[in-house]
């Protein structure tokens, strides 16, 4: 039976309740007090906000009765206060148990995308060619641990990847369609330091050259192309000292909130961070930052790449030859091991004085290996490199081209 307004109103005189409803002129009247179809948006976008202020005053009652705790941290307090309000601000629900049959074929589907991909890199692309190839990229929400004793050049590789990502830098080629955001959190370095790095990466010229002025025409007119490229490169660098894992929780949210295709994260270095917390030692807070770590990289939904040192450990080991670095040399904590999904490592004969390497040509490389020591989602093995030290570049030995007059 179809339902209209005279139907209703036949059935209702059947009934002997027209009268008591209000008539057939109320009748009539009620579908103008139904909201529009048209504005639904509008109507709901107002439920929302509500519900935003409900939940805003439910967070300042519970930070507040944090506050008035004696006892209680204030790290503690500031953490919780600035995840409540990032969960709100990213409308971020309650995780729970999810079927697995409710994802399958998500799974599924996501699986048979990538088999009609003709590109293998299914994360962000690094620009080394074989790294990229045994990794399929840098994946979302990976914590990837690169590690090296001092002056191996981590942060020299780890700036690499940046510019590479940032820029869209290929072999000798700028491809500005492959260029990414990065952030980098420098606790060792000034700002200022890591820019002239990137520039001297970019640019293929000697630090030393550049600090002391002693340049060639062509030299500065490098500087120059790789300092326009770098001005419109999406790579931003935060440079506070000894900062705490939730400062810089709180950082890498805002930057993900001004910068949504954010790709990579780079954290130079573990060691330079405190928990910000009572920690009853170091290890506990290792450990405690590198937790804190990967949830970041789930949470943004990017990889994190953070530098850590070795333990001296290793130097204990030296024969003839400089001994590999094993995953049992991190530093301070078996937890960067377990919390992290790929550990790399850098590895460098160190046979030659700094005097012989500085009387060599001025474009010789040493050979270095890049070891991924822990992969685990995939493969692990030694990646062949050769460093630059004068201009603190790795090369990929197979297939990049040595240091000459950049393509741009």
């Amino acid at each position: 039976m179809a339902v209209d307004l005279t139907t209703v109103v036949d059935e209702l005189k059947d009934r002997k309740l027209l009268a008591t409803v209000g008539g057939p002129a109320y009748l009539a009247a009620l579908p103008m007090q139904v909201f529009s179809p048209a504005n639904v948006e509008y109507y709901a976008r107002i439920v929302h906000e509500k519900y935003q202020l409900r939940e805003l005053v439910r967070v300042a009652e519970q930070i507040q009765e944090h506050v008035l705790q004696k006892d209680e941290d204030v790290q503690a307090v500031i953490e919780l206060a600035e995840n409540n309000l990032y969960a709100i601000s990213q409308e971020r629900r309650v995780r729970d148990f999810v079927d697995v049959g409710s994802l399958i074929s998500e799974v599924v589907d996501e699986i048979e995308a990538r088999s009609r991909q003709s590109h293998e890199i299914t994360g962000v692309e690094t620009g080394y060619p074989d790294l990229d190839a045994m990794t399929g990229g840098l994946q979302r929400s990976d914590l990837i641990i690169l590690a090296a004793r001092p002056a191996m050049g981590k942060t020299a590789f780890a700036l690499n990847i940046v510019v590479r990502v940032g820029t869209g830098l290929r072999g000798k080629r700028i491809e500005s369609e492959l260029q990414r955001p990065v952030g980098v959190f420098s606790l060792e370095m000034s700002y200022q330091q890591v820019t002239q790095r990137l520039l001297a990466t970019l640019a293929e010229v000697s630090m030393f050259r550049m600090r002391n002025g002693r340049l060639s025409k062509r030299e500065k007119e490098k500087i120059h192309n790789a300092a326009k490229i770098l001005a419109t490169a999406p790579i931003h660098i935060d440079d506070t000292p000894n900062i705490s894992i939730a400062e810089l929780r709180s950082k890498a949210r805002r930057l993900k909130s001004r910068e949504p295709n954010l790709s990579l994260l780079v954290v130079d270095y573990l060691q330079l961070m405190h928990s910000g917390g009572r920690i009853e030692n170091r290890q506990q807070e290792v450990a405690e930052i590198t937790r804190s770590l990967k949830a970041l990289a789930r949470e943004l939904d990017l990889p994190i790449i953070a530098l850590s040192q070795l333990s001296r450990q290793i130097e204990q080991r030296r024969g003839k030859k400089q001994a590999r670095p094993m995953l049992s040399d991190l530093r301070e904590s078996g937890a960067i091991e377990q919390d992290a999904d790929i550990v790399m490592f850098i590895h460098r004969e160190m046979g030659k004085t700094e005097r012989e390497e500085e009387d060599g040509a001025e474009n010789m490389g040493q050979e270095a290996t890049l070891i991924i020591g822990k992969h685990r989602n995939g493969p692990t093995g030694d990646i062949r490199l050769v460093f630059f030290k004068d201009i603190a570049t790795f090369q990929s030995l197979s297939r990049d081209l040595p240091p000459d007059d950049v393509g741009y």
